[in-house]
């Protein structure tokens, strides 16, 4: 029985779900609004790809459901990881930074456009097929009185599963936006809103000026009406409006959570006090806080509680991490176990081995 897959999203998550579905046996369609995929990961670690880290733990993230969270991680080890990419060539280097025991993972060659371009072909060799510039209108999906899923684009075709894959809306230049609102609300999945995370803290302080292009370590901690709310020690970056580095961006999450519901914050880096009033926004997010609740889906699958066939993964969940590759970790893992999960659940029906009837438009 051949399971017949659609994925929404050629990102992180999109391109390893879909490798683990073909590479189980499942006829594997994947949609993307974008012009090409893994548009995001060239982005990550200043285009360098920082993939993944030698301490994958829990500790590394921010997530309402620990179980569900040590479940994925369980599921899918830096061991995994590593051998994964190993196979379809992409060799590691270790690195490590002051402030951090960890060792932050890249690609032997420092370039994320290379893992990208091997992700993708390892996908294609095994069999999924591409369609690239498809407008949100066009991704319309339903399920049918059968329970096979269906969507204008390809009439006449139907879907087993669906994984959606559609990220966050981090970095919306990559195409990383609300679209996939629509169906998320049609099958009741859980949603958090998405708020920006991993980005620099604005402040109109004009000591900023006067120091401008500093770097010094520091132990930053944030305030949010006076209570401390997070602290993390590092390197910090002095701008003329805003403040950055690893340490501010560890606990900008929770200045974006302080900010929405209306305290005011103020950043103390060792013991100068400067007042912030926004965030860096999507724009400059490495990733987001918010997402589809953990608790509406199942951590051995992936498939919603919600809806039976549908399963999400990658920045979709309300899980954010720290920097040094938790987050790419996590899409990975995610998409892992959805892909496999999708290929491999077994049905009381009988299941169509018929082939697709649309030809595999390659990205050029």
């Amino acid at each position: 029985m051949i399971k017949r897959i659609l994925i929404i999203g050629a990102g992180a998550s999109g391109l390893m779900a879909a490798l683990h579905a073909a590479r189980s046996g499942a006829q594997v369609c994947v949609l993307e609004h974008n012009d090409i995929p893994g548009k995001k990961l060239l982005l990550t670690g200043n285009g360098k790809c920082n993939y993944t880290n030698t301490d994958i733990s829990a500790e590394h993230y921010h997530c309402q459901d620990t179980d569900f969270l040590n479940t994925v991680l369980s599921c899918f080890t830096y061991s995994d990881c590593v051998g994964l990419f190993s196979s379809i060539g992409i060799e590691p280097e270790i690195r490590r930074y002051r402030f951090d025991s960890s060792g932050y993972v890249y690609p032997r060659d420092a370039d994320a456009r290379a893992l990208r371009d091997t992700l993708y072909s390892a996908c294609i060799s095994a069999g999924v097929i591409f369609f690239f510039r498809i407008p949100a209108e066009e991704q319309d999906i339903s399920k049918d009185s059968s329970g096979k899923f269906r969507m204008k684009y390809f009439p006449g075709e139907s879907f087993d599963s669906l994984i959606i894959a559609a990220g966050s809306n981090a970095y919306p230049q990559t195409g990383s936006d609300s679209s996939i609102y629509s169906l998320l609300k049609k099958y009741k999945l859980g949603f958090n809103g998405f708020l920006p995370a991993l980005c620099p803290l604005y402040s109109k302080d004009e000591r900023l000026r006067e120091i401008k292009g500093l770097r010094k370590d520091a132990l930053v901690k944030l305030y949010a009406d006076d209570r401390l709310t997070a602290s993390a020690a590092g390197e910090v970056q002095f701008a003329e409006h805003y403040i950055s580095g690893i340490p501010v961006m560890q606990i900008s999450r929770f200045a974006s959570i302080a900010l929405k519901s209306g305290s005011k914050c103020r950043l103390s880096i060792d013991g100068t006090d400067y007042a912030i009033y926004r965030t860096g926004g999507f724009n400059r997010a490495q990733c987001c806080s918010g997402g589809i609740d953990p608790g509406y889906v199942n951590p051995l699958t992936m498939e919603s509680y919600a809806e039976s066939d549908i399963y999400i993964c990658g920045e979709l969940l309300d899980i954010d991490g720290e920097c040094g590759g938790y987050n790419l970790h996590l899409a990975w893992a995610t998409g892992a176990i959805a892909g496999r999960s999708a290929a491999e659940k077994i049905y009381d029906q009988d299941q169509s081995n018929k082939g697709f009837h649309f030809q595999n438009r390659k990205w050029q």
